[in-house]
């Protein structure tokens, strides 16, 4: 039996609120009313102190709602991670990002990787599809100012992304997606991160019934035409499990019934083998489902125990998991970009499905 390695990644949940109203979140419905029940500050240091000592070097990812919209503990997070020697990273919507000062900030207390989410460099579609006219201006503004601040700071190795939501009304576009990020906002990346059905559950999931990708080959093609002419060295494995992704929800026919509504064909999650999510109450858990057990973080030492011990059935089951999160960037087995030559190494299977899409493309 092979060994287990210590968890690469600590997803830490803030809040469950937010000042948007995206159309694939119903977060912004959500409120703190129970905070005096959340785990304490005080637990939240010792959960950081025992994952840095289990995992050293690791990465936090501060989750939410929009994380900043509680600025203290954020940037308590923040401060923790870098006093024990752990990485941390944040994904935000730019709306408190408004001028320098909060992005010098930003720079030199916070994250070493932060992500703006944008969901189409047509101003228009990010706001209808975020819900709030002037988020665009938000976000957009939010990133300039980062790449900036960043720039005054000598020797900051601050990675500053945006993370873009693909789906049928934007995918077209992608190549203008691109330039516009990487060369008119100036950002180190840009992520693709696919839809899924509503985060939080929606009854009736209308938006994602009517956005997933209904042609997964035309995305591949796009998708292969910016790998070429951004030199961005995708993974021709990712591709075909975000094609396959698209092809099992159209093979079900159930996208109205949003995460009720199917599976994947194929078995793409390994966030079991690498991470640890800790909700709000102080629960651990190996993914973002609360259809698997989670345990109780009471004191110091369960995180360990959660991790060795106590997720071993739940991580058995889960390598048999097949729930459409299994193409989120947070908890999907195959990087988007190679790495050292390597074309991903999931199963002999998907090798020769790379392969031959290697050798079909050129990619």
């Amino acid at each position: 039996m092979s060994r287990l390695a210590p968890p690469q990644f600590l997803f830490l949940t803030l809040n469950q609120r937010c000042n948007l109203r995206c159309q694939h979140c119903v977060y912004w419905h959500q409120d703190d009313d129970d905070k005096p029940n959340y785990l304490s500050w005080s637990r939240k240091q010792e959960v950081l102190t025992e994952f840095a000592e289990m995992s050293p070097g690791a990465a936090v990812v501060i989750c939410g709602g929009e994380s900043m919209l509680d600025l203290d503990e954020y940037f308590s997070i923040t401060t923790e991670c870098r006093k024990r020697g752990l990485r941390c990273l944040s994904v935000i919507n730019g709306t408190r990002v408004r001028d320098a000062a909060m992005a010098d900030r930003l720079i030199r207390e916070g994250p070493s990787e932060i992500s703006v989410s944008l969901n189409s460099q047509i101003e228009s579609l990010h706001d209808e599809t975020r819900g709030v006219k002037g988020a665009f201006k938000l976000a957009t503004n939010a990133l300039r100012l980062l790449v900036e601040a960043r720039a005054r700071v000598t020797g900051c190795t601050t990675k500053i992304f945006v993370m873009g939501l693909i789906f049928e009304q934007n995918y077209r576009q992608l190549d203008g997606f691109y330039d516009f990020v990487l060369n008119d906002l100036q950002a180190d990346k840009l992520k693709l991160n696919f839809i899924q059905p509503t985060f939080g559950g929606a009854v009736n999931d209308e938006f994602f019934a009517a956005n997933y990708v209904r042609d997964p080959a035309a995305l591949a093609t796009v998708i292969r035409a910016c790998d070429a002419k951004y030199r961005l060295n995708l993974s021709p494995l990712w591709l075909e499990q975000v094609q396959m992704y698209f092809r099992s929800i159209a093979r079900h026919d159930r996208a109205q019934d949003g995460w009720a509504g199917g599976h994947t064909d194929e078995h793409i999650c390994n966030t079991y083998e690498r991470n640890i999510m800790v909700d709000l109450h102080g629960n651990a858990r190996l993914c973002f489902s609360t259809g698997f057990p989670h345990m109780p973080l009471r004191q110091f030492g369960d995180l360990r125990r959660f991790w060795q011990t106590e997720s071993a059935a739940t991580r058995k089951r889960m390598k048999k998991c097949h729930h459409y999160c299994g193409i989120s960037h947070s908890v999907r087995r195959e990087n988007a970009t190679l790495k050292n030559g390597q074309a991903g190494s999931l199963s002999p299977r998907w090798s020769r499905i790379a392969a031959a899409v290697r050798k079909a493309t050129g990619v």
